[in-house]
Parts: C-alpha cells; structure tokens; sequence
C-alpha cells in the first residue's frame, strides 16, 4: 500500500517538475484569463492527465528506467549489516565466491597496511557486534514488528485519516454545491412565478382603480339624473298649481253653486238606484 501511495506521490509530483523545466526555458506569454464557465480548469486537468500519461505511457522504458518507488521494508542484508544487493552485483562476474573473497581480501588489505590498527581496545569491537548480532536475532523480528505498527498507526493517523476525512468533506461539498446549482436552476421557475404574482397584483389594481372610477362616474351621472328629476317634478308641480289656479280663477260663484248641486242630484241618483237594485 506504501509502495502504491508513493507512486501516486511521484506521479504527481513529476510530471509538475517537468512542465516547470519546460516553463523555465520557453519565453514569457501573456497570462491567460480565467473565464467564468470553468474551461480554462477543465484544460489545466486535460493537460495534466495528458503529461502523466506521457510520463507513465506504454513508450516508457520501465525497465532500464523504472519508476521509483518507496519500499515497505528495509532492503534484505547478509550477516547483518551487508546489504543483498552488493552481493548480487558480484554475482555475474565473480560468482557466488566472489563477495566473500572481496571482503577477505578487503580485510586482510586493511589490516596489512594498518589502515585498520588493532588495538587493546579490539575486544570491546567484537563483543558489541556479538551483542548486536543477538539481539537481532533474538528480538529482530518483534521490533520491526513494533516499528512497522507504529508506523502503520503514523501513517493512518497523519496521512489515512485526514485523506478520508478530507474526501468525504469534499464529497459533502460536492453535494453541497450540487444542491445550490440545482436551487439556482429552479431560480428561474421562481422568478417567473414571482413576475406573474406581479402581474396578477397589477391587474387587480388595474380593475381596483377602473371600478373606482367607474363608481365616480356613475355617482356624478346619478347626481345629474337627481338634478334634472328634481327640476322636472317642480316644474310639473308649479304648472299644475299654475293651471289649477287658473281654473279656480275661472269659476264663478254661480257656477260652483250650480255644479255642487248637480253632483248633489247625482249622487241622490245613484244612491235610489242602489236601493231599487235586487239583493
């Protein structure tokens, strides 16, 4: 899993190094301007996806030239401290004798010439790397095994955790965001909504202020026809005084007598023909 993080690390990393290298030598260009719709981050990652698929494309030669990457482990040693790999290089040209010979030799070289004086002080060499030797033996094993789970507990802690955490935080802000552009698209529905509100409040104070209207006008017609009925019923009421009073004026006194005594006979008349009527 380390191994695996460790490449994504440095495929991160390198193919920024190299467009950096890149950058440094071109000349300078005028600086792009970020438009508003995101298509200049959208290139940023096409490029980006681009240079790692150059830097880890199939036309990479991985095997004279592999990709480094970190190892879980210690690299494997011989007698404790010698690591494997140089005896492997001696392998091809020497053989298997070939490394042991080149430290006996190396050794005798040194102790020969006095590079290496051995001293009272000697023993003391050899009994700590006895000790040393022992102890790896002995309690190797569990102490990797210690520093491998602490490590492994760093690495959840420092680096594991927080990228989970930090992904799902990114998630939530995905969703988040997802939501505000979906609330955002049903802006439009709600402004035509509310444009029809408007107008439905525009045309009831349309028809509020037109029936006032109508409401003033009819008032004054019905003052005008109060008016001229008014003038006509004084009219009326003063021509027929005017004619009664003529009338009245035109009546002698002889003839008021005469007529009240002709409607005296009459109603003599009418009243014997009611009592000779049958029952």
């Amino acid at each position: 899993m380390l191994a695996r993080d460790g490449q994504q690390r440095f495929a991160v990393i390198m193919p920024l190094t190299r467009s950096s290298s890149q950058v440094a030598h071109e000349p300078e260009k005028t600086p792009v301007k970020t438009s508003d719709d995101g298509s200049d981050i959208a290139k940023t990652l096409a490029n980006w996806e681009a240079a790692n698929k150059i830097y880890f494309g199939p036309e990479r030669d991985t095997v004279n030239f592999p990709i480094k990457t970190q190892p879980l482990t210690a690299p494997p040693v011989r007698l404790g401290f010698i690591p494997e790999s140089w005896f492997q290089a001696f392998y091809p040209k020497t053989g298997v004798t070939g490394p042991y010979v080149f430290g006996a030799g190396f050794l005798t070289y040194v102790l020969s010439k006095e590079i290496w004086i051995i001293e009272h002080n000697f023993t003391h060499f050899i009994a700590f790397w006895i000790a040393f030797y022992i102890i790896v033996k002995k309690g190797g094993a569990a102490i990797a095994q210690h520093y491998d789970s602490h490590n492994e507990a760093l690495d959840n802690r420092h680096w594991f955790v927080p990228l989970n955490k930090t992904k799902d935080q990114f998630k939530k802000n995905i969703e988040e965001l997802e939501k505000g552009i979906w609330r955002e698209d049903g802006q439009k529905y709600l402004f035509e909504a509310k444009k029809e509100n408007v107008d439905l409040q525009l045309e009831s104070v349309y028809r509020q202020r037109l029936a006032e209207v109508h409401q003033a006008v009819k008032k004054r017609l019905d003052y005008q026809v109060d008016v001229e009925t008014a003038k006509r019923r004084l009219q009326q009421q003063h021509m027929v005084q005017w004619i009664v009073d003529g009338v009245m004026a035109g009546i002698t006194p002889q003839q008021e007598k005469d007529s009240m005594s002709k409607c005296i006979q009459d109603l003599k008349n009418l009243a014997a023909k009611s009592r000779a009527a049958p029952a």
